[in-house]
């Protein structure tokens, strides 16, 4: 099985492609990378999943950065999230999440973190990919004195810290006085246990699904609505006002309605965006709202509620990151249930989200099926092809669009996208499978004609 590599990291299934050789050739390229920028003590940020690789690569990770001359930040089982986030709060030089993301559990990946607390982007990508197999631990090891040691902080510390830095845009205390009943279905994977101690802060009640790291993933890995059935129906037994689902890495966040609804992850961004324009007054930031190109147009329809300009990034979670510094943007994402609230975190966070949707209910004193009934009825489909899908193919499909509807707007800065006046399609590879991806969204008859053509 090929090795992905990309700003989403290093993937592969483990012994089939992704071995200790290959992890130690794209190790040796990162740390070479981020001892090059430091002058001083080298800190690297580690955190993990709960997949059964995880603590084997997790271990030979930290052994190979101590030898050569790093001290590590231990987290242990926590989320992708909070690993971006400790890096840049306590400024160390970079940090690594041995996680595989929605991959299933016989995948596992490096994701590398800059300082600053954000992804490599391509420009790195492209240095570390140079720099392959021209580098040995031999050559790097430090002497004895010099060898990394290492540090633990517990959940926790981390916890108080990113509670410390939320609670500066977002009514915590409402949230407390709530005592809102939440349904919460984390996957068994690293956002379990770190997850329930947070909304305990956020004085929750919570019903438990697949919050057991020791036996993960038990259901799909993708937080789709045919993984959180058993999520919805918890909700509705229990009567929570809700019901939060995440991916194994903790970066996606999905919820449930009250009623057992499963809307789907496309919802979790634009709410997130109405309840931080609406409630959390930030200075210094511009009016844009950042999200890729594949994301759901309910985003452009919550943005200019309140006069924001809606831009579109490449896929890539690093890529929405370097947009919306670039830009200076309000809050961005991706429809994948990624929130990226950059006041709070410069990643896509879903305790971010959490938070953002409770206050919504908080503040308005409304139920989530409430929030989601006022908005357009857009009808999206996500398909994956294995392999390329032929150039030929794309073509013939979007000539035969183009008869039928007016064009708006196109770019190739990530495959091809195409924006009409009934709906958009983007064709694109994926940055973390062998595979494309196809996603349409517009209205009903848009829809399918787009679904004839390509199934």
């Amino acid at each position: 099985m090929p090795l992905k590599f990309s700003v989403s990291g290093l993937r592969g299934i483990w012994n089939d492609g992704l071995s200790f050789s290959t992890i130690n050739s794209y190790l040796l390229s990162f740390l070479d990378y981020i001892s090059s920028k430091s002058s001083t003590r080298k800190r690297l940020v580690l955190g993990r999943d709960t997949r059964k690789t995880s603590p084997i690569i997790y271990d030979y990770v930290s052994s190979v950065a101590r030898s050569v001359g790093f001290d590590i930040v231990n987290l242990g089982i926590v989320t992708t999230p909070i690993v971006l986030f400790v890096t840049r709060e306590i400024d160390a030089d970079g940090g690594i999440i041995v996680t595989a993301s929605h991959n299933p559990p016989e995948w596992n990946a490096l994701k590398f973190v800059d300082r600053g607390g954000m992804f490599i982007n391509e420009t790195t990508v492209s240095l570390l990919s140079q720099k392959l197999g021209k580098m040995s631990v031999d050559d790097m090891v430090s002497d004895w004195y010099f060898v990394g040691e290492e540090e633990e902080i517990n959940s926790e510390n981390v916890l108080n810290m990113f509670i410390s830095k939320l609670e500066k845009v977002i009514d915590i205390g409402l949230i407390k006085s709530r005592k809102f009943k939440v349904a919460f279905d984390p996957v068994n994977g690293a956002g379990a246990l770190i997850g329930r101690e947070f909304l305990k802060r956020l004085g929750c009640e919570i019903m438990e699904i697949n919050c057991d790291i020791s036996k993960f993933p038990e259901r799909p890995t993708e937080p789709n609505s045919e993984a959180l059935s058993g999520l919805s129906q918890v909700v509705v037994e229990n009567r929570c006002d809700i019901g939060f689902a995440l991916d194994p890495d903790g970066d996606r966040l999905v919820f449930v309605t009250e009623k057992g609804e499963i809307p789907g992850e496309e919802y979790t961004l634009p709410i997130s965006i109405l309840s931080a324009i609406s409630f959390s007054k930030v200075e210094g930031y511009s009016k844009k709202v950042v999200v890729n190109l594949s994301s759901s147009m309910l985003n452009d329809y919550v943005a200019s509620k309140f006069g924001f300009e809606v831009l579109r990034s490449k896929v890539g979670e690093a890529n929405v990151v370097k947009l919306i510094k670039d830009v200076n943007g309000f809050i961005g994402g991706e429809g994948n249930g990624g929130v990226v609230f950059p006041v709070i975190n410069s990643a896509r966070d879903s305790f971010v989200g959490i938070a953002l949707i409770l206050q919504l209910m908080a503040k308005n004193s409304v139920k989530i099926s409430e929030v989601i009934s006022h908005f357009p009825k857009y009808e999206m489909v996500k398909l994956k092809f294995e392999g390329n899908l032929d150039k030929n193919v794309v073509s013939n499909v979007i000539g035969k669009v183009l008869d039928k509807y007016s064009l708006i707007e196109c770019t190739n800065i990530d495959g091809y996208w195409y924006k009409f006046d009934k709906g958009w399609i983007h064709v694109r590879a994926s940055n973390t499978e062998p595979v494309t991806r196809v996603v349409f969204e517009g209205d009903h008859g848009f829809v399918s004609f787009c679904k004839e053509l390509f199934l």
